[in-house]
């Protein structure tokens, strides 16, 4: 598919819109990807917490900036989110090793602490988030060397993809990666993705019924063009 840099029109949410507020570790790519989707309907407010370079960005230490955001209490009376009815949570986390190896040990527990909260989710890439932004474009896993390191997958990325992936243009094709990521995605007994899978499938599903119409008439102007 040939892609533009033809931006949507933006539409603030309406005070009824459903929100989805999205807490990622990397600064960069994966903020301006989910930021992508900001104000892209009405109907839905995507909020992505955009991480201080000070910040904890472990598995762990999201969580915490997750739940400081938005639980209320007497020691937290202004949260920076006001979570409602129907709102929902993600932790967007990769599977990548850390030198102490306490990275699934963190996810393990995230995973059993927020079955306490409704509508609080994690997603998974194995090794990390640039396995979600190949499918974008390709429907088979690739055969790469040390595709169990992440400088392998944004490699692949930057050079595979014709210019390499950008978020400003890239997302479009997110119902060809929900597909695509969902044929190749296999997990472990525990729960965690195989090398070359995620689960960012499962997040870009839950929203992309509200923004499908507007996707759809994007990608039918540029096929016009």
């Amino acid at each position: 598919m040939i892609l533009t840099k033809r931006k949507f029109v933006r539409e603030a949410p309406k005070r009824t819109a459903k929100s989805v507020y999205i807490f990622c570790e990397g600064a960069k790519r994966e903020y301006e990807y989910s930021d992508y989707f900001k104000e892209m309907d009405s109907r839905i407010n995507v909020e992505v917490y955009k991480l201080d370079p000070h910040e904890d960005n472990s598995p762990k230490g999201l969580l915490s900036i997750a739940k400081k955001s938005i639980f209320k209490s007497d020691i937290n009376p202004n949260p920076k989110y006001t979570f409602q009815e129907n709102d929902e949570v993600w932790l967007i986390v990769d599977t990548d090793k850390d030198k102490h190896q306490s990275r699934k040990g963190q996810i393990n527990s995230i995973r059993e602490e927020i079955k306490e909260y409704k509508d609080w989710n994690i997603v998974e890439s194995n090794p990390c988030f640039e396995v979600w932004l190949y499918y974008h474009e390709y429907k088979a896993k690739p055969n790469i060397e040390n595709e169990d390191k992440c400088s392998s997958w944004k490699k692949l990325v930057n050079q595979e993809i014709k210019g390499g992936f950008d978020s400003r243009r890239h997302p479009i094709n997110i119902e060809e990666a929900i597909t695509n990521s969902e044929i190749n995605y296999t997990e472990e007994e525990n729960g965690t993705p195989i090398i070359g899978s995620s689960q960012m499938h499962i997040l870009a599903k839950s929203i992309l019924p509200i923004i499908k119409t507007k996707i759809d008439k994007v990608i039918s102007e540029m096929n016009i063009d």
